[in-house]
């Protein structure tokens, strides 16, 4: 009876230490993103890995309501609480609004991946992408890794007819508008296939400034993409190991190069003179993650503001991530922020609609 009672205090001792583990992990990982990757590289990839470390403190949680362990149950939420302003960035639950104020406008960010390597648009067989664009019938429309090769501009342009005014000064980013671009120019980004512009737009006499942005990508291979999608069919012990190592390998670089690129966008942000702001585009990281927070500063994420669940905006490989993003002013309010659930592209588009508040 006695060694059965020591064997019990040290299974929930071990289960205590394994859980305190997991509440320093859920602490590093939402705090991960205030710590630059050009500093401390490795710090990154406890935000990359959030969700995983939530769910298994979920578990514990769980365990101790079961077994009514109230000592451990407290203290996980009390580390809950600390990290509640990660978890509802990662997680956030609204309602949908039913009537939307009549004076919005509606925004759309899409990483169109050289329109799906689609070359054509009639009205027979219309684009997908395109056509979705036309059906959504958005006041502004972003997109990123345009590429002129697939599907000439000529074509977007007499597709999108409704939105009269475009820009595309840089290759692979372009910006579709019902109103006046007034100007654009490029952000002095160090990047081969990734860049930003900034636009300046005169909506009903108001100034905005558009910011619109891809960010480094990870440049995982097609190869190294199959194998992480094998990983999860079927776990064991080398494919992890092969595949931890071209995480640190890929991911570390990127890190740190967004790392720069963030810091750029926001400095434009800050030195921004018209009242309003928007930022949008696909960032190529998560929500807890430096280049996020960066970008983000003072502005409001609209997902979060009025969106409802993880929001993945990346649908291939099983890499279930929120990787886009649109960013607004606090002198905006956003309704409705969707994740649309066309495939044709590598991302699904992200639409809010936007309310000026003065």
């Amino acid at each position: 009876m006695r060694v059965s009672k020591v064997l019990v205090r040290f299974i929930w001792q071990i289960l205590t230490l394994l859980a305190v583990v997991g509440w320093i992990f859920l602490l590093l990982s939402a705090f991960s993103n205030r710590i630059s990757p050009l500093n401390h590289p490795y710090v990154p990839f406890f935000g990359l890995f959030f969700p995983v470390i939530l769910l298994y403190n979920l578990l514990f949680l769980c365990l101790w309501l079961l077994f009514r362990k109230w000592k451990q149950l407290l203290v996980t939420l009390v580390v809950w609480g600390v990290c509640g302003g990660a978890i509802y960035t990662y997680y956030p639950i609204h309602g949908k609004t039913k009537e939307i104020p009549s004076d919005c406008i509606k925004v759309m960010t899409y990483n169109v991946m050289s329109f799906g390597y689609i070359g054509s648009h009639t009205k027979n067989n219309p684009h997908p992408i395109l056509q979705y664009v036309i059906d959504q019938d958005p006041d502004i429309v972003c997109f990123q890794e345009y590429d002129p090769f697939w599907l000439k501009e000529e074509t977007i342009r007499k597709a999108l007819k409704s939105l009269p005014y475009s820009s595309s000064r840089q290759a692979d980013l372009m910006v579709f508008s019902k109103y006046p671009i007034v100007s654009t120019r490029r952000l002095p980004i160090d990047s081969r296939y990734n860049g930003a512009c900034v636009m300046e737009l005169d909506i009903r006499g108001r100034k905005v400034t558009l910011i619109n942005n891809h960010l480094e990508s990870n440049k995982i291979s097609s190869d190294e993409r199959d194998g992480y999608y094998d990983l999860t069919k079927d776990p064991n012990t080398q494919k992890l190991e092969n595949f931890t190592h071209m995480m640190f390998q890929r991911l570390t670089p990127a890190f740190k190069a967004r790392a720069e690129q963030a810091r750029l966008v926001a400095q434009t942000i800050r030195k921004n003179q018209n009242p309003y702001i928007l930022v949008c585009g696909d960032f190529n990281d998560t929500p807890i993650s430096y280049a996020y927070r960066t970008i983000k500063g003072d502005l409001k994420d609209a997902f979060v503001e009025s969106g409802s669940g993880m929001g993945i905006s990346f649908n291939r490989y099983r890499f279930l991530f929120r990787i886009d993003y649109l960013f607004h002013s606090k002198n905006m309010k956003s309704y409705n922020s969707t994740v649309g659930k066309l495939k044709t592209s590598d991302h699904y588009p992200i639409c809010t609609y936007l309310q000026f508040l003065d």
